[in-house]
């Protein structure tokens, strides 16, 4: 039975009424961001999810002995009056809402912790529940953005039926490891603000945990927030879509103002300690509001039912609101190092720096995290060049070193049958087992938009990576993996710049087969240098001299070569530590 049905009609028709007068309101003030106030219809059919994902019990509250009670919080993503949180919890509210009008008309209960959707952060806002009922035309944005950066458990959309065939969508859905549930199909034909339009209610689940009434289970989400945030801003020539590539350039342009303002401040002193001026200016202005309530009266306070307890708590998310962001913009200037790592380094580097999120943002820690992501990108080069030149070792391709029969006897080396080398090298020509294929259509193995596999495309990237370290530089001429429209049996080629003449050459020649298997002809320099750096990095050539012999080139040839994998210092960038140098 339809829930509304059990209102009574007067007390409907009031509410209608009331709904009416505040969106007069808001128009007059032009401030109708698309506010189509959510039905009790639609909101009953949440409410009755959360109690059953939550398994909450009945209470006996007041006059209704079957009354459920909902303790946990949640934060509404354009939030109108207010109403759909008094609805959903009895627990913590917040609010985003850009509208003052609705602002004035929530509940003393909401805490607003936001205005403009598109300049918050969710990742540092850690609720139970995130609700978004998104204007229309703008659904899937502010979907993806949820979804992308919710720092919750389960969230609850209101969105148009045509959700499940919207590619961002579900390839958001795929990066976060969450799971998408259609709990009803529902109109605002009967709602205070009438639309034709048909919406779909669903659940999003970030974990796969079970609630029980009295506790919650390991809530770990599947993939968190931030770490998908790190992903995407340091994957090289990462894909965008048409969403991200809308809310990057409205966020393009509102940061392009501000770096027209500081420009001149962070060439003369550093990005570092310009940030930290910065942070310092926006930190205090924030403790200054805070602390003009202290002079407000404490019954005047009580009257507006402000505690301060509730102001301490909004306070600090809004303290490490701001962390989050100087930290971020910190991180978004260390592309030029990141970018010359692997996608499983990056993976390595991201599990290591997300405590640093909560860090005061001060020169003296800036400067020490720069150097201590310099420290270990350089431990990362050296591990993933090894890591790569073993995922393309074949047993068909490989080489013994020439003394490694003697080695074998010496040193009594204990080695797989499946590889029947121990110090070897590599020919430029391979043929490769694992490093995965052309796409097919299954959830595993989804593919690039460009026919490889997502497993292929990392692992073809990561060779480029490895390639750019050692000098073979690619720029913005030379494609990467995701570029190439695959084909099997048909051969790409990767090119890199050669600084001797500055021109394009080619670095490799690429086929994937209906085996699985890939056949890769390399720039016989390159292989050169990676045989030589690898053998090096193993401890198997110990120098110049002993890689040529071993090797067989020539020896002039490989004292270019031996140590030539890439080592950063801090003199490698002068922008961020500027007169720390």
């Amino acid at each position: 039975m339809n829930a509304i049905a059990n209102i009574p009609s007067s007390f409907k028709a009031d509410n209608r009424s009331a709904t009416q007068r505040l969106l007069k309101q808001v128009k007059e003030q032009q401030q109708d961001f698309e506010w189509y106030p959510t039905t009790d219809e639609i909101l009953d059919v949440i409410k009755s999810d959360i109690i059953k994902t939550y398994k909450v019990r009945e209470i006996g509250h007041g006059d209704d002995p079957t009354r459920k009670y909902i303790n946990k919080s949640i934060l509404d993503v354009g939030a109108g009056d207010g109403r759909a949180l008094m609805k959903l919890t009895d627990g913590k509210r917040y609010a985003i809402e850009k509208s003052t009008v609705l602002q004035q008309a929530m509940d003393a209960s909401i805490f607003l912790i936001g205005t403009d959707f598109h300049q918050q952060t969710l990742m540092d806002k850690q609720v139970n529940i995130v609700f978004c009922n998104p204007p229309y035309l703008e659904y899937d944005a502010w979907t993806c953005k949820v979804i992308r950066e919710a720092n919750c458990e389960h969230a609850y959309f209101v969105i148009p039926h045509r959700w499940e065939v919207n590619s961002a969508i579900e390839r958001t859905l795929k990066d976060r490891g969450a799971i998408a549930t259609r709990l009803k199909l529902l109109d605002f034909k009967d709602a205070d603000r009438q639309a034709r339009a048909i919406v779909d209610i669903i659940r999003v689940d970030f974990s796969k945990s079970k609630h029980e009434y009295y506790r919650d289970y390991d809530l770990t989400q599947t993939v968190d927030a931030f770490s998908l945030w790190f992903k995407n801003e340091f994957e090289p020539n990462k894909t965008e879509s048409d969403i991200s590539k809308k809310c990057k350039a409205e966020m393009d342009e509102e940061r392009l103002k501000e770096k027209q303002l500081r420009n001149d401040i962070i060439s003369q002193q550093g990005l570092v300690k310009s940030l930290e001026e910065f942070y310092n200016r926006d930190m205090t202005q924030l403790l200054d509001t805070y602390k003009s309530l202290t002079s407000i009266d404490e019954e005047l306070l009580s009257e507006l039912s402000v505690k301060m307890k509730d102001v301490r708590e909004l306070l600090r998310m809004k303290v490490a609101s701001l962390k989050a962001k100087y930290w971020k913009e910190l991180f978004d200037n260390l592309e030029d190092i990141t970018s010359r790592l692997t996608s499983t380094s990056r993976t390595s580097l991201l599990e290591l720096m997300q405590n640093n999120m909560s860090i005061d943002f001060t020169a003296q820690n800036a400067f020490a995290v720069c150097i201590w992501v310099l420290k270990n990108c350089n431990n990362y080069f050296d591990s993933q060049l090894i890591e790569v030149f073993e995922s393309i070792y074949s047993l068909e391709s490989a080489k013994n070193y020439k003394s490694n029969e003697k080695t074998l006897v010496q040193d009594k080396w204990r080695y797989n049958r499946a590889s029947d080398h121990s110090h070897y090298k590599l020919d430029y020509r391979v043929v490769c087992h694992g490093l995965g294929g052309l796409g097919d259509n299954s959830w595993h193995y989804r593919n690039h938009g460009c026919g490889l596999q997502e497993r292929s495309v990392d692992n073809i990237n990561n060779i480029l990576t490895v390639a750019n370290n050692l000098g073979f530089l690619q720029n913005d001429d030379c494609p990467k993996a995701q570029s190439f429209a695959w084909v099997r049996g048909e051969k790409q080629e990767f090119k890199y710049k050669d600084l001797s003449t500055g021109e394009l050459d080619t670095l490799m020649e690429v086929k994937f087969y209906l085996n699985g298997n890939v056949w890769i002809k390399f720039n016989q320099k390159f292989m050169q240098k990676f045989n030589v750096e690898f053998g090096r990095l193993k401890g198997w050539l110990r120098s110049a001299k002993e890689a040529a012999e071993e090797t067989g080139y020539d020896i002039e040839t490989v004292q270019n070569m031996f140590k030539s994998n890439i080592q950063l210092e801090a003199k490698n960038m002068p922008l961020m530590l500027g007169s720390a140098l």
